[in-house]
């Protein structure tokens, strides 16, 4: 069987080489093509003295130092150190054995294109040291070629390398402050994005809650419902009637509802008849079609009564519904107990029911599900308090508070 290890060997370098590709700077084909140009015309400047420069040493020495400090030029991005090095040790690394002719576009020229491009492209402690290595290159320059090294030249080199350098620094600075603008941009954009998913799981749970209160309470009571009506359908076909038309109503209001949330969901708000989400002052009537459909609720309320806010107010009677609607479910037949008491500071719901005859926790240990998840979900999103046991003979309690300033978390 013929290896693969050629082929994975061949894979590996061709994803290196586009890897490659990928991170080098995007100007290393123009900088070429620029050092190649510099390169150039300083070769026919030192043949035609275009610059009018004084000759110093032999010609071949000059040729090859001009050709070495304008051909790095072409790695100026992806080597800026390297390059401000190469530049100042061929311009200046020769004066020190013999002096040189300096030229402006074979000397200078790439004394300053180095300078801004290690200033430009490298981290502060880079930039340093390059800049040191340029400067103290043209402090050789100017100490062993006579032409050079006047009072009057001074300011024609000095000036134009701190402008290179300043420049150099000030466009990095800009391009820093402009890539973390990006990154911020970007950032907020992906904040946004989270809480946009938040937001969408929150409604999506919100939903949820809605939609199990209303379903559970709805067909659980249809099916205590039902099972009265089999148990009366051979002994009292006409008493059977009567929990058949409950069950009739549970399901008309159940798809009532079902339509006005669903309505919300597929934006058909302007065409729906709605009607406020119920709370408190709804309670006398749940308590009245809870003791209708057999199970007979008591209601106290205790202290002066006072306007809730309407996601409390909601909660409230959602969790009254629900506590109701497991009795009827576990713990039937049995009796209920709601208490509502309303303090300066909150405002606390007690639901107790008597438990199943003849049980030992009134059917507690079958209650724990989606129903007292969503209670607690309820109540913690407004800062409250849930509370659950099942007594010791039988019977169980739900006791919620609910702080009537506190912030919607």
């Amino acid at each position: 069987m013929q290896s693969t290890a050629p082929v994975q060997a061949q894979a590996r370098v061709e994803s290196e080489a586009r890897a490659w590709l990928r991170r080098r700077p995007a100007g290393v084909l123009p900088d070429a093509l620029f050092a190649l140009a510099i390169a150039a015309f300083a070769q026919v400047n030192l043949v035609f003295q275009l610059d009018n420069s004084t000759p110093y040493g032999p010609m071949p020495a000059v040729a090859a130092s001009t050709l070495v400090a304008t051909s790095v030029l072409a790695l100026r991005r992806v080597t800026p150190l390297a390059t401000a090095v190469i530049v100042a040790v061929a311009v200046a690394g020769p004066m020190l054995a013999t002096t040189l002719t300096v030229t402006l576009w074979g000397d200078f020229l790439p004394i300053l294109v180095a300078s801004y491009s290690v200033t430009r492209h490298s981290e502060r402690a880079r930039a340093v040291i390059g800049a040191a290595a340029i400067v103290a290159g043209l402090v050789i320059v100017f100490l062993r070629n006579p032409e050079s090294g006047t009072v009057g030249n001074l300011p024609f080199a000095a000036v134009p390398l701190a402008a290179c350098l300043v420049a150099g620094r000030v466009l990095r600075a800009r391009a820093r402050s402009h890539s973390d603008d990006r990154a911020r941009a970007q950032q907020l954009e992906a904040d946004r994005e989270d809480a946009i998913r938040a937001a969408l799981a929150e409604e999506r749970a919100r939903i949820a809650r809605e939609l199990h209160d209303i379903v559970a309470h709805c067909v659980s009571v249809m099916v205590v419902q039902a099972g009265a009506a089999e148990d009366l359908l051979d002994r009292d076909p006409q008493r059977a009637r009567a929990p058949l038309q409950s069950v009739q109503e549970t399901g008309r209001q159940a798809v009532g509802e079902l339509r006005r949330m669903l309505g919300l969901l597929r934006g058909e708000r302007a065409r729906l008849a709605l009607k406020p989400q119920p709370g408190t002052a709804d309670l006398a009537d749940l308590v009245d079609h809870m003791a209708e459909i057999g199970l007979p609720v008591e209601l106290t309320v205790e202290g002066p009564s006072q306007p809730l806010p309407p996601g409390v107010d909601l909660t409230v009677y959602r969790i009254v519904q629900e506590a109701l609607t497991n009795a009827l479910k576990h713990a039937a037949p049995t009796t209920a107990h709601v208490v509502l008491h309303y303090d300066d500071q909150s405002v606390r719901v007690s639901v107790r029911d008597s438990g199943k005859k003849g049980g030992s926790d009134g059917g507690g240990a079958n209650r724990v599900g989606h129903g007292l998840i969503g209670m607690h979900e309820r109540v913690g999103l407004y800062g409250g308090t849930l509370e659950t046991a099942a007594a010791p003979g039988a019977g169980f309690t739900v006791t919620a508070r609910l702080p009537l300033q506190a912030d919607q978390r």
